[in-house]
């Protein structure tokens, strides 16, 4: 589905907005929410499956998954950012890196 998703950005591109900015204040948000989307699919992994790796694709799928969802619903509205995306993702990952060391420490 991860791929999919993915796919279908891809397929329709748009530049980003002139005025869409790498350290706008909406990054913030959006790597926010990456973090939290990231980080509760591993919370939510963690009694369903024993296996690390099972967890951290849960993880990821879910932080990159609302935020493929989110933009594609921007670009149907006219706007959408591949910078926005960036922010998301890069929340994703450190979502899943903390979710994963805290479930490590707790070994």
């Amino acid at each position: 589905m991860k791929a999919l998703l993915i796919v279908a950005l891809l397929a329709c591109p748009r530049p980003a907005f002139a005025q869409d900015k790498w350290f706008a204040a909406d990054k913030a948000k959006h790597f926010a929410g990456g973090v939290a989307i990231a980080g509760g699919g591993y919370a939510i992994a963690v009694p369903l499956t024993p296996r690390t790796k099972w967890r951290i694709l849960l993880s990821t799928t879910a932080g990159l998954g609302a935020g493929t969802a989110k933009e594609l619903r921007d670009r149907r509205r006219g706007g959408g950012s591949w910078r926005d995306f960036a922010w998301t993702a890069g929340g994703t990952a450190a979502g899943t890196f903390v979710a994963w060391v805290i479930d490590k420490a707790t070994d």
